[in-house]
C-alpha cells in the first residue's frame, strides 16, 4: 500500500471522492469502529458517505503512520489521524484523535480496518448526554493534584 497516497485521500476525503479512499479496500474487507462493524467494500463506502450525512464538514486531517518506516511488504500499518466534525451547522466544532490499524493483504488492499478512539468525545457534544458524560469523567477521574 502506498501510504503517501492513502494519505492524501483521507484527508481529502469528501463526499465525491468517498470512491477514491474505497480503492483502498479489499473486496471484502472488515470496518470497525466503536459504533459499528461492516464487512464489504459498498457497506464501508456507506460509513464514510453517511458520515457526511449525519456530521457537519467532517475532515480527517494530520493522517501519519505511527510506529516508523514502512517496508512496501508491511502487512499491518497503524495510522494515526485527527477528525474534525460538528454534529450540525450552529454546533461547536470537535475534534477527536485516533488511529487505525490497517490490516493488508497479500496485494496491499486493506483486509481489516479497525478505528481506535474515544467515543465518549462524541457524546459529550450532545446537548443532555453530553452534561452526564461530563460529570461522570469528573467523578471517575484523578485530580492531578497531589
Amino acid at each position: 500500500m502506498n501510504i503517501a497516497l492513502f494519505q492524501q485521500a483521507a484527508e481529502s476525503l469528501s463526499p465525491e471522492s468517498v470512491g477514491e479512499l474505497i480503492n483502498f479496500y479489499a473486496d471484502d474487507a472488515i470496518f470497525t469502529d466503536p459504533f459499528q462493524t461492516v464487512r464489504g467494500r459498498l457497506a464501508i463506502q456507506q460509513v464514510y458517505t453517511d458520515m457526511f450525512k449525519s456530521l457537519d464538514q467532517p475532515r480527517f486531517r494530520n493522517v501519519r503512520p505511527l510506529g516508523g518506516p514502512l517496508s512496501e511488504h508491511a502487512r499491518e500499518v497503524i495510522v494515526g489521524w485527527d477528525f474534525e466534525f460538528a454534529l450540525s451547522p450552529h454546533r461547536p466544532r470537535q475534534c477527536i484523535a485516533g488511529c487505525s490499524m490497517l490490516e493488508l493483504n497479500a496485494q496491499g488492499l486493506i483486509a481489516r480496518h479497525t478505528d481506535f478512539w474515544d467515543a465518549s468525545r462524541v457524546f459529550q457534544a450532545l446537548p443532555i448526554l453530553g452534561g452526564i458524560i461530563r460529570w461522570l469523567r469528573g467523578r471517575i477521574g484523578h485530580s492531578p493534584q497531589a
